[in-house]
């Protein structure tokens, strides 16, 4: 499809106008491309994404986490992200990321989540109010863990966790990725459990303190189903306007953490 519209069908599924003085969503790398024929979504971008788009014939790839987060004064070979913009550019390969955009949207990764944990929502959820929900049936701490590590399919003993001491788990307040920010307010709502990732050290000393208990699934781990949820967005978004999209589930592996 046409570059235009194909940044018009993301645009559609993630808005990235009110993040646009506080994050970097949006087109990062454009070389020029009238046409995008063949799309590599992932994560995150490292070596081995680039040379899964060189090998796949990619004209685009959609991440999730920008590959220029702070302002690039410099573009040096020798260094990082330089290396790999200049890769990309080389190899006639664009960027998108949809990151704050596709936390809060609302198909995104938040409601993407509570959809992988079956929970039922009983309040409105946005970005302000954060994302609450309820577990099919009350558990206890430990089976409220082995659930969340089962229905994220994440390795056992790959969670952090904190036992708030409550003898049964119903509600539950999440942000994927580093929303520890969130755990005031989840703790204010009555919250059992407030799962997230790159939880802090105070955070979760005050989630002890309030009786809340915590699982930190790590930001991988919590974000990285933003590659089929936002690949399956693009078919249905694609075919809704009669278009054709060829998307590439990436198969490299971005997480940096040793398993």
């Amino acid at each position: 499809m046409r570059y235009k519209d194909f940044i018009q069908l993301i645009e559609e599924i993630a808005p990235t106008r009110e993040y646009e003085d506080i994050d970097n969503s949006g087109i990062q790398i454009y070389t020029g491309r009238e046409e995008i024929n063949k799309v590599l979504v992932c994560l995150d971008i490292n070596q081995d994404v680039i040379e899964e788009a060189v090998n796949k014939n990619a004209d685009m790839i959609i991440t999730h986490h920008p590959l220029i987060f702070n302002p690039a004064y410099v573009i040096d070979n020798n260094d990082f992200p330089g290396r790999y913009i200049n890769e990309l550019i080389k190899n006639n390969i664009s960027v998108y990321s949809a990151h704050l955009s596709f936390d809060f949207a609302t198909k995104g990764n938040n409601f993407y989540m509570m959809q992988l944990l079956n929970l039922l929502i009983r309040d409105a959820c946005s970005k302000e109010e954060g994302y609450y929900g309820e577990l099919p049936e009350a558990m206890n701490f430990s089976e409220a863990c082995e659930y969340v590590e089962d229905c994220l399919d994440l390795p056992k003993n790959y969670i952090r966790c904190v036992d708030g001491g409550k003898e049964k788990i119903l509600k539950i307040g999440l942000c994927t990725g580093a929303g520890g920010d969130y755990i005031f307010k989840a703790a204010r709502e009555g919250c059992d459990l407030f799962i997230t990732g790159d939880l802090k050290l105070h955070e979760a000393q005050y989630a002890k303190a309030v009786g809340m208990s915590v699982i930190d699934a790590g930001h991988f781990g919590t974000e990285k189903n933003f590659v089929e949820n936002m690949s399956h967005q693009i078919y249905a978004k694609s075919a809704e306007k009669g278009l054709t999209a060829d998307v590439i589930i990436t198969e490299a592996n971005t997480n940096p953490y040793i398993l």
